[in-house]
């Protein structure tokens, strides 16, 4: 059950959409929101620059400087966490607040141990920069923490139509559970998808899938694709009304992933819609 969800915020217009896809899933499974802030320690380094600067002198000493960064931290943690606060209040969720210092994906990984659910926004405050860093928070915590993490757009849009991708992996059989868990809960729409070489092989692997689900009364519209390039066949399937995207995240050995690249991170860079995966 995603009852427990932790949102981590840095206060840009993404990270407050991701608070609204969490505050929407915590009211209709009667859950709470968890809001976390992580003190970027990158920056609070940065100043030892102005530190060595005042060798040459004019600049502001590295004391009276790093107490700045900290203060203007500790101001920017308790506005974003008071967003999602609101948020929460607004819709009757409770909420509980964390703020924590370090290097920020590995503590999003090592807060959320707890939670059942991660929220993230696909950009943060430095979204100019995604093309060349692409999600480098978000790709970390997908790839070490074995939560569910749902990555969302800029705008928030409630959910009616799920795309779940499937092939038949291990981590796809958990995203399978945990998208038909949603389903059942939200009552949306199913879409079960697979693309493999072949149609009649995809038919194969999807028809696992439609076991799983006809045992929790689940109907899933069934499209098998033939295709060598997975992720653009799940890419194009998404823009065919698709408000929630689940897949197993990083199926296949790390080998293949240096050879072929990995599709999961392709969906993830060119897939507009919010995204759950699990691992």
């Amino acid at each position: 059950m995603l009852k427990q969800i932790i949102v981590p915020t840095d206060g840009s217009d993404n990270s407050l959409a991701a608070a609204d896809y969490a505050v929407s899933i915590a009211k209709t499974n009667d859950g709470s929101v968890h809001g976390l802030f992580v003190k970027d320690i990158k920056i609070l380094a940065g100043p030892l620059i102005h530190d060595i600067g005042t060798s040459i002198g004019g600049m502001v000493p590295y004391g009276t400087f790093n107490q700045t960064v900290r203060e203007m931290l500790d101001s920017k943690a308790d506005a974003a966490l008071n967003q999602v606060e609101g948020k929460c209040i607004q819709a009757g969720v409770p909420f509980t607040r964390e703020i924590q210092e370090g290097i920020v994906n590995h503590e999003i990984v090592k807060s959320s141990a707890n939670y059942d659910l991660i929220v993230m926004g696909k950009k943060g405050v430095h979204a100019e920069w995604l093309d060349v860093f692409l999600g480098s928070n978000v790709e970390f915590v997908v790839r070490k923490t074995h939560k569910p993490v749902l990555i969302t757009p800029a705008g928030f849009k409630p959910f009616r139509n799920m795309l779940i991708a499937y092939d038949g992996s291990l981590f796809a059989d958990k995203a399978l559970a945990i998208g038909a868990e949603m389903a059942q809960l939200m009552e949306l729409n199913m879409t079960l998808l697979c693309v493999d070489d072949t149609r009649e092989k995809a038919l194969q692997i999807l028809s696992k899938a439609k076991t799983f689900l006809d045992g929790l009364n689940l109907t899933p519209n069934i499209v098998p694709i033939e295709g060598k390039d997975h992720a653009k066949g799940i890419q194009d399937a998404c823009k065919d009304n698709c408000d929630l995207l689940v897949m197993g995240a990083y199926g296949h050995s790390k080998l293949q992933e240096m050879i072929l690249g990995s599709t999961t991170t392709r969906v993830m860079r060119h897939t507009d819609c919010p995204l759950l995966l699990y691992r």
